[in-house]
């Protein structure tokens, strides 16, 4: 095709689609009027086709250049086609869906396809600038300190540093981030009263050497052997306890094996095999079968499939670990070893998250047990979410009353989808326990195997406020409430009533016990909140136990 030719066929598409448009003189907008007084142009209006072609894009915080402008041109007849307007009567103004804008037409038919937006084929430049002119920024937090790239910065990332080969830049950045809290409370817990103004400071200290390369630190500075530097009130005295503490909590370095060995062989990743080693916090079913920080060594095989199994997706984990480990099977000692695999499974309309572990005490084997859990997750009928889950424990060689991790634990959780899915949520969690249920692991201020069902069962990891009894060792119950979330995402109420009764002879409950509690927090600014607890809890055969805390926090 000539340059000629190619130059007809854009007069003739200009025409065409001038012919279905409104009729009558339109005036060049004032960015382009102003660029034709310039160049001596007379003012005067123009006819659909002397339109420039983009006269109504919001380009123009700058003249169009000259090239842009379209001049007249004779049109041969013989190129034009018969074309009906879909629209008969062209609408205006809001009828035709579009924004007002002074000095900007807004008549028009319509283009030869339906469109899902608008019904008119030119969107104005006041609708254009609308939908970015109505947004506003989001006021974000960023990391206490960062060195290198920041946080929030700008969107194209700068070439990084050839240290590693092609491959694997180094792209070095350095962030400290957490959050600070500090609650007052007064009420009585398991241990007795508890009243106090405790205050904790959680500082994540993160390296990141390539885009997948880092070391991480966590430390506690004002917390010690799971508790936090207070004041308390102690038989109507004041007394100041100091818990600081720089030891960090974890400390492990992670990447991806994959595009290391890559790297090194000058090419792109030939596999993905993410890795971690130190002191590394697992944590596996939302904190039931896992919450701890151990030393030791994981990785993980993503992203895999089975057409046989009909697994969409399936995520396999790996883990061992040496020392560190939290149990109240092994009476608080750092004696043993596990060593296991957690497998996260998309498939059959749900979700599937299974684990097996062994745990092996170094200085008496007859603690050493299995431990395997499985659970599924779907929602039903398009009205409840339900998750059920299951750990077991086995293996111990000791006598059934002196075994510390013997039995399981069923859970169910359920949610009801209301008419508000986002801001009425009903639910009702339930358990079963039998014998002496135990974690693979969990950290004394992460709370008992039955922190997640429901407020009343959940410690607040600061201070000290009551709960029923959170260990599942022959009981049942649960807890029934709804939670409250604010029109505008903004605040949160849960109200709650729990209950669990002793079944068997190796229960630490002594009787039923119930209670009723109450949580509600509002942010202050984007990076503080308030939040609210009050509970009571009536335990036969053993005192109640009450409280109330309010706790100030502030993410950095």
């Amino acid at each position: 095709m000539g340059r000629s030719q190619s130059w007809r066929t854009i007069v003739v598409v200009a025409l065409m689609t001038a012919d279905v448009c409104a009729q009558g003189p339109r005036r060049l907008p004032p960015v382009v009027r102003a660029d034709a007084d310039r160049r001596g142009l007379s003012e005067r209006p123009v006819t659909p086709f002397e339109q420039p072609v983009f006269a109504e894009l919001p380009t123009a915080r700058l003249p169009l250049p000259p090239e842009f402008i379209a001049q007249p041109v004779a049109a041969d007849p013989s190129d034009f086609r018969s074309v009906e307007p879909v629209v008969e009567h062209p609408p205006t103004g809001s009828d035709a869906g579009g924004f007002p804008c002074d000095g900007v037409p807004d008549v028009c038919f319509s283009d030869f396809s339906v469109t899902p937006l608008l019904d008119r084929c030119h969107i104005g430049g006041c609708a254009e600038s609308w939908v970015y002119d109505a947004k506003s920024a989001v006021p974000t937090q960023s990391p206490w300190v960062q060195w290198g790239r920041v946080w929030y910065g700008d969107g194209i990332t700068p070439r990084g540093i050839d240290w590693f080969g092609p491959y694997d830049l180094v792209r070095p950045k350095m962030y400290v981030y957490g959050d600070f809290r500090s609650g007052i409370q007064a009420g009585r817990n398991a241990l007795g009263r508890a009243d106090n103004w405790a205050n904790r400071l959680n500082l994540d200290m993160d390296l990141q050497v390539t885009d997948t390369e880092r070391f991480h630190a966590f430390v506690g500075p004002l917390d010690k052997q799971n508790r936090f530097t207070r004041y308390e009130l102690v038989d109507g005295d004041l007394r100041y306890r100091n818990e600081m503490n720089l030891t960090p909590a974890t400390a492990f370095i992670e990447g991806d094996l994959g595009v290391i060995l890559g790297a090194a062989a000058n090419q792109s990743s030939p596999f993905e095999l993410p890795v971690t080693l130190g002191l590394v916090p697992l944590l596996f079913q939302n904190g039931i079968w896992m919450e701890d920080a151990v030393s030791g060594i994981a990785f993980a095989l993503p992203a895999k499939h089975s057409r046989t199994l009909n697994w969409s997706n399936v995520d396999l984990s790996f883990f061992a670990v040496f020392d560190q480990l939290n149990s109240p099977a092994f009476a608080g000692k750092h004696d043993a070893q596990a060593f296991g695999t957690a497998w996260f499974i998309d498939a059959y309309g749900g979700y599937i998250e299974s684990g097996y572990a062994y745990l092996n005490d170094r200085r008496d084997r007859s603690l050493s047990y299995h431990n395997v859990t499985a659970s599924f997750t779907r929602r039903y009928l398009d009205r409840i979410s339900n998750s059920v889950r299951v750990i077991v424990n086995a293996g111990q060689n000791r006598d059934r009353q002196d075994r510390t991790a013997d039995g399981g634990l069923l859970l169910v959780e359920n949610s009801w989808i209301t008419t508000r899915p986002l801001t009425f949520v009903p639910y009702a969690n339930l358990f079963y326990g039998w014998g002496r249920p135990q974690s693979v692991a969990r950290a004394a201020i992460s709370g008992g195997i039955l922190r997640n069902t429901g407020i009343n069962f959940d410690t607040d990891g600061l201070n000290g406020f009551p709960t029923l009894d959170t260990s599942g060792a022959d009981t049942a119950g649960g807890s029934v409430g709804v939670d409250l979330i604010g029109a505008d995402l903004d605040r949160q109420l849960l109200l709650e009533f729990s209950y669990l009764s002793p079944h068997g002879g190796r229960a630490i409950a002594q009787g039923d016990q119930y209670a009723v509690g109450a949580r509600y927090q509002f942010p202050i600014s984007h990076a503080t909140l308030l939040r609210f607890d009050v509970m009571h809890g009536w335990r036969d055969g053993q005192p109640d136990v009450y409280g109330t805390r309010m706790e100030y926090r502030w993410k950095f």
